[in-house]
């Protein structure tokens, strides 16, 4: 792959054991600095931990911290995060990142799920406002995950194996309109805080309501991670996509969701893409070895999709079963500096 643009990853999970790993795939791939999102317990000893590792690669990792949902139902919950939150910066965290499970999993203790508006969390997101850190919020998921399984559904090739539980359909979640609305319910209250909603904020199935989304809250970002092949399913919703990321260049950030713990690691495939063995080679290549090169393979054709209209007959994005041809965007250079470095470096503060 071309070196030709300078990235910055602005959506990864890594854990510190796998720093080095990981240093070996953003060489391979031009990237600058990853933005490290933890796996939901960034915070208080074990944020102290990861930021020690990766602070001794100056520049090139940005951590997140996360939200201890544990104290949820306590009087003084909301300003005890935000205190966390405000002594997490201070310790070197570049921002917040807050999981898919708020609206989803996390609950009060009398057993009801915790709304993603809900009032009590006001002061977290009101101090992120006041620090000037962005945070990076994940909210429900593809509209496919709330429809039947079978072979018409486009993630089957995901819900009907390991990650099936990603399956909402009739198992009494909200709607992925209830938890959408209450997203953007909270990014309009909270006009002075930066939110980054990952996954083209939930709407890769859904281009028009992402460019609405974009038009009503300037303070809305959202980074292109891990939904690919939704934006290119056919040639009309590639060049919508394709207009919407020029038009909003400026609010789109690069992000490959990339992951790196270790029972992923094992397998040698990059967990993210969802390939199987029968997908790949991976013969004479020990797990590390493996891994890094499926990962840096993911990561070479998110920039090939971004940056030419190459057809890529075998993109490693398993969704449905089987392997299908992505066409790329072809962007304009313009776009693509900002996508790829100037919006991340500008939003999560690093250079």
């Amino acid at each position: 792959m071309s070196a030709k643009f300078r990235l910055i990853d602005a959506h990864t999970h890594i854990e510190p054991q796998w720093a080095g790993l990981a240093l070996r795939v953003m060489d391979r791939c031009n990237i600058a600095c990853s933005v490290n999102a933890g796996w939901m317990n960034a915070y208080g000893g074990r944020l102290r931990e990861m930021l020690e590792v990766f602070n001794r690669y100056p520049g090139r990792f940005a951590q997140l911290c996360n939200i201890d949902w544990r104290g949820v139902g306590t009087p003084d919950f909301g300003k005890k995060t935000a205190d966390d939150l405000e002594a997490a910066i201070e310790a070197g965290a570049k921002g917040l990142k807050i999981f898919k499970s708020l609206g989803l999993e996390v609950r009060d203790p009398d057993g009801k799920l915790l709304r993603v508006d809900d009032r009590r969390l006001d002061p977290v997101f009101e101090r992120a406002g006041a620090l000037r850190v962005p945070v990076l919020i994940h909210t429900a998921d593809p509209s496919w995950f709330w429809r039947p399984l079978g072979p018409e559904n486009f993630w089957s090739g995901v819900l009907e194996g390991p990650y099936a539980e990603w399956s909402y359909y009739r198992k009494g979640f909200p709607s992925r309109e209830e938890l959408l609305s209450e997203r953007d319910n909270l990014v309009e209250r909270h006009r002075d805080t930066t939110f980054v909603a990952p996954h083209l904020a939930s709407l890769a199935d859904d281009p028009l309501t992402f460019r609405e989304a974009l038009q009503t809250h300037p303070n809305l970002y959202a980074d292109i991670s891990a939904r690919l092949p939704a934006m290119a399913r056919t040639e009309e919703r590639r060049q919508i996509w394709r207009e919407i990321l020029i038009q909003f260049a400026g609010r789109i950030l690069f992000g490959t969701d990339l992951i790196y713990l270790d029972a992923d690691v094992k397998t040698g495939i990059q967990s993210q893409s969802f390939q199987r063995p029968e997908d790949v080679d991976l013969s004479g290549l020990a797990a590390g070895e493996a891994y890094e090169k499926t990962s840096a393979a993911y990561v070479q054709a998110h920039v090939r999709f971004l940056s030419s209209q190459e057809l890529q007959q075998n993109a490693p994005f398993r969704r449905q079963k089987g392997g299908f041809p992505l066409p790329g965007l072809g962007l304009p250079e313009e776009a693509l500096k900002k996508i790829f470095y100037e919006v991340p470096a500008k939003i999560y503060g690093v250079n």
